[in-house]
């Protein structure tokens, strides 16, 4: 399988130093909590960390992303591991070489999830709902806004039924988040990775596994510039 090996589009992450910090005082705060709990509602953690609840919300889609928490519609935040990997707290740079090697694993991780996903008739519901909430908010965003959400690639992983793919995948996102985060900029757009995740899906329904797998491959296996 072969791809025309572009750049990831950077998007700086607005008020970079103000994500980060609510990012690591809800991840601090998660690491004291149980499974299952309930994270304060927004409004009184905005008010907590003295911060927008745009800010509070790209934080919170940041560790559901990564799987320490699950946001509920109508119901709220769980915690659902509460600490970080070992492996991600050891490795929090935001070095081009690093950036790099970490798109080299995730790419490779990604294609795996795809493949597997292939040959067996399976229920696409769940992902399309999550495409669709995405629609939702983005219906209401305007400009381009930098994306580190993978909750898509995530749900895909699941779908194999590898526990042990999950979470090494799981420990690859959080510092694909962490070392984006570091940097200060995004891979590219939010609108234009929801893009990209759609023609994956298709692809999927379709059954056309070698297509989606391209279509990985263009998504996640991008060159680092300009950083």
């Amino acid at each position: 399988m072969t791809t025309d090996r572009g750049a990831f589009a950077l998007v700086p992450i607005p008020h970079v130093d103000v994500y980060e910090a609510v990012l690591s005082q809800l991840s601090a705060l998660v690491a004291q909590m149980h499974p299952g709990e309930r994270l304060p509602a927004e409004r009184e953690l905005a008010e907590q960390l003295a911060v927008s609840r745009v800010s509070l919300r790209e934080a919170l889609r940041s560790l559901e992303s990564v799987g320490r928490i699950e946001i509920r519609r109508n119901a709220g935040s769980f915690v659902l591991e509460p600490r970080t990997n070992p492996i991600t707290a050891r490795l929090k740079t935001a070095d081009g070489a690093t950036l790099g090697h970490l798109i080299e694993v995730r790419a490779a991780l990604e294609d795996r999830v795809v493949a597997m996903l292939g040959g067996t008739d399976r229920d696409w519901d769940a992902v399309e709902a999550l495409l669709e909430a995405t629609e939702g908010e983005l219906a209401h965003e305007h400009g381009p806004i930098g994306s580190l959400d993978v909750r898509f690639e995530a749900m895909l992983a699941r779908m194999t039924g590898n526990p042990l793919l999950v979470e090494l995948q799981k420990a690859v996102h959080e510092l694909w988040v962490d070392a984006w985060g570091a940097a200060g900029s995004a891979p590219g757009a939010r609108r234009d990775f929801h893009r990209e995740h759609r023609q994956i899906l298709n692809a999927l329904r379709a059954g056309n596994i070698a297509d989606a797998r391209t279509l990985m491959a263009m998504h996640v296996d991008r060159a680092v510039e300009g950083l």
